[in-house]
């Protein structure tokens, strides 16, 4: 469950990520008057944006053996090559899924919240580390590289497919997040910059 939701929601995460970099860095400074209303409104189209592609991304993904079998043959030669250097990812894999399930289940203090929380987070960068040094090999790194782009394309393909409104969305998540950035950076005080 971990494994494959990480993966199916990569493709728009790779498209979000600027934004949210700007957000995190912009998101609590205001702009004056009607910048800051129309800033904020773009904001929450965005946010509204990612929810539905997300969604839509998820269902395609969900309901394509091909896509799912990819995914697959992705994580298992990520998986050989980090084993190959001595790591031990199912065991960071088993973890998190751990951790989600107990999330699930709902029967968690809210002190435990925090701990496994923690927990999964140190098991995600664990993980992260690993994939990192398995990347080190130029080699398995293009070949990585190009079959995720590949990946990515074949999942755009299908949610395009499956729901014909998708490259519109797409459209104006590029525009929103271009306005955004531009708005975020015209709010940055004089010398800051």
């Amino acid at each position: 469950m971990i494994r494959t939701t990480t993966a199916a929601l990569l493709a728009l995460l790779f498209a979000a990520a600027p934004l949210q970099a700007s957000l995190a860095q912009g998101g609590e400074q205001q702009a004056p008057g009607a910048q800051d209303a129309e800033l904020m409104e773009a904001q929450q189209r965005l946010q509204e944006l990612q929810r539905q592609l997300g969604q839509i991304q998820q269902e395609t993904f969900e309901a394509s053996d091909e896509l799912q079998e990819k995914q697959r043959h992705l994580e298992e030669r990520a998986t050989a090559k980090m084993e190959d250097l001595g790591y031990d990812p199912e065991r960071h894999y088993a973890r998190m899924q751990e951790i989600y399930e107990r999330f699930e289940a709902g029967d968690v203090s809210q002190e435990e919240q925090q701990e496994l929380a923690e927990e999964f987070h140190e098991a995600q960068m664990q993980l992260q580390q690993e994939q990192q040094e398995a990347m080190r090999d130029d080699d398995f790194r293009e070949s990585m590289e190009r079959d995720m782009r590949e990946f990515q394309e074949d999942l755009l393909a299908a949610m395009e497919e499956d729901y014909p409104e998708t490259a519109e969305l797409m459209s104006e998540l590029e525009e929103l997040q271009r306005r955004v950035q531009e708005g975020m950076q015209q709010q940055v005080p004089e010398g800051l910059e």
